[in-house]
């Protein structure tokens, strides 16, 4: 079922339960399956594309998102003309409290995040796999590739969270407010949560939202309305410092990351260069990776820079084959 346009007549109402805003299934894309495995005890939605007899990349979106987020990501990894010889087998999951995978009160920490990750591997009983994360996501993946090495063939780490922790601000206090923000989006219809993609009004808000293909933004709305409050516990429970979890992963890596030059991040005292130069020291600790500072990329590498962005995936990918 491919992605429809906006219809006010089903989507227009406040959400009658808040954890389930989109109604019946979800909308699945054009080319995607969409089914639930079980993994580490809750139920996790996954989506899939490409050619199942090839490599498998798994791919973790990043925090409020959900995995539809990945769409322009997940169809140039499965599209056999787009970054590669052939195309691969994408599996892109929703994280536990986002999409359509179970929110539990509980089960949010770092570790727990990677051992979903490492249960939809089991479920689906892959191995050797390449794992693809951005901002929460790619934080989870470089933690799994850190710890399980054995199942990794290689990782990709788009825009990480945790490339400076602990941070300098109220984790509490942070993770307090988006769990207010989150009921808000849960009390606001579809057809509202979409207007303000198209008009977002305030600077912070305008800014993010400059990221966005307005191809994406009935995607970016949707996932609005499938987050739970509980994801907040993501915040206050925080992520491993990457200075500690780079040195230890053992397998090929990319970093893909922001140019500071045009979107320095926000709680950063440094100039652009100087955060250049702080990210290139952490990346000099991986065994076995580089990174990139992709030339007017923001938060979502891809989305902001595509081209530039997938040229170095390509490349990565070919040099995976090749060993």
């Amino acid at each position: 079922m491919s992605e429809p346009s906006p219809d006010a007549s089903a989507d227009g109402d406040p959400t009658p339960d808040p954890f389930r805003g989109e109604p019946g299934g979800p909308v699945v894309p054009d080319g995607w399956t969409h089914e639930v495995v079980r993994a580490n005890g809750i139920e996790v939605s996954y989506y899939r594309a490409g050619d199942r007899d090839e490599p498998t990349v798994v791919v973790a979106h990043g925090f409020l998102e959900d995995a539809r987020c990945k769409r322009r990501l997940v169809n140039a990894l499965a599209d056999p003309d787009s970054l590669a010889d052939c195309g691969f087998d994408v599996v892109a999951y929703d994280a536990r409290g986002h999409g359509h995978t179970d929110a539990p009160e509980d089960g949010y920490a770092p570790a727990d995040r990677v051992a979903d990750l490492v249960g939809v591997l089991d479920a689906l009983d892959l191995e050797d796999v390449v794992l693809y994360g951005h901002s929460m996501g790619g934080s989870t993946v470089a933690k799994a590739a850190a710890d399980h090495p054995e199942r990794v063939r290689g990782v990709v780490v788009e825009d990480p969270a945790g490339t400076r922790w602990p941070p300098d601000f109220d984790l509490d206090e942070v993770a307090d407010g988006l769990a207010e923000d989150v009921r808000e989006d849960l009390a606001t219809s579809f057809t509202e949560l979409l207007a303000t993609y198209e008009d977002p009004g305030d600077d912070d808000l305008a800014a993010a939202v400059d990221e966005i293909p307005p191809d994406l933004y009935a995607t970016f709305a949707r996932s609005d309305q499938r987050q739970s409050e509980h994801v907040a516990e993501i915040t206050r429970a925080g992520y491993p410092a990457l200075a500690d979890v780079f040195p230890e992963i053992d397998v090929p890596a990319l970093v893909l990351r922001r140019d500071h030059a045009t979107t320095l991040e926000a709680h950063r005292d440094g100039s652009p260069i100087e955060e250049r130069v702080a990210d290139l020291d952490l990346a000099a600790a991986l065994p076995e990776g580089r990174l990139v500072h992709v030339p007017g990329a923001g938060h979502h590498v891809v989305l902001t820079a595509e081209a530039a962005a997938l040229a170095e995936v390509r490349a990565f990918l070919a040099r995976l084959d090749d060993e």
